[in-house]
């Protein structure tokens, strides 16, 4: 179904079935997580779902929090000038902004993961010890690699560690802004109205363009710098919709929003 509004009344059917589908995906995300943690465990070990959690979300931390900075500090002149496509409808729409696309990652998701990873750096004498530890005990049987480690944390050996870790932060915080602008442009080529809900994939483009992005420097750089393997990119696809989906469903139910979207 095509919808063509963004307001929605209690008795609009529109919304009630979007509530189920809600309801519907917030159960099935947390049982998605629930069976990753379950097979990762029974295949290789507990740690390393552990690691895989852990990994994921440093490298996807920019990207979240980009997306996030592109509503914070967008608003002013649509990237599309107001145009539209062949299909009569417009190419992004006014709420894709020349500001949002800037300055979400530049002034909002570069320099606060800048400072995450500043912190792990202080705490990297600490942090390195708890994956020694655990490796040298048998917990792992993926990622006992010291070398994984400092690379998602402090991005490797100083000091070209640094420059990787500012290019990851980059490339994950300006592939986010990429991956929701291409779901934005899918969005309006379906005829879905801007803020109506299109699940999974409202959730999961920002995630995807910087998953890609922010892994092309493996290819031209494959000893120094890592692209996520298979593991982390699957946990990725679960847990980027899972946060969001279930976090509003459940500010729906309490009655924090109007629609759990």
């Amino acid at each position: 179904m095509v919808l063509k509004m963004t307001e929605y009344d209690n008795n609009d059917p529109s919304k009630r079935k979007h509530i189920r589908i809600a309801l519907i995906l917030a159960l099935t995300c947390a049982t998605l997580i629930f069976l990753n943690f379950v097979v990762i465990s029974i295949i290789f070990d507990w740690a390393d779902w552990v690691a895989i959690l852990v990994f994921s979300i440093i490298f996807i931390v920019p990207a979240y929090i980009s997306n996030a900075g592109m509503v914070m500090v967008g608003g002013g002149k649509p990237i599309d000038g107001g145009k539209f496509c062949k299909d009569g409808r417009r190419i992004l729409g006014d709420h894709k902004t020349v500001n949002g696309l800037i300055k979400g990652p530049l002034y909002v998701g570069i320099p606060i993961s800048l400072g995450i990873h500043l912190l792990f750096f202080i705490l990297w004498p600490l942090i390195q010890l708890i994956p020694i530890q655990a490796a040298s005990q048998g917990f792992f049987v993926l990622y006992a690699d010291l070398r994984l480690y400092e690379f998602y944390f402090i991005g490797g050996p100083f000091p070209i560690g640094i420059l990787i870790l500012v290019l990851r932060i980059i490339l994950c915080s300006y592939g986010a802004v990429l991956g929701d602008l291409a779901g934005s442009f899918l969005k309006r080529r379906l005829n879905y109205a801007s803020g109506a809900p299109f699940w999974v994939v409202d959730q999961l483009d920002f995630a995807l363009g910087a998953i890609l992005l922010g892994s092309i420097p493996a290819l031209i750089f494959p000893g120094i710098y890592l692209a996520p393997d298979w593991n982390i990119i699957i946990f990725l696809m679960i847990i980027t919709p899972s946060v969001s989906i279930i976090a509003n469903t459940i500010a729906y139910v309490v009655g924090w929003k109007d629609v759990p979207w």
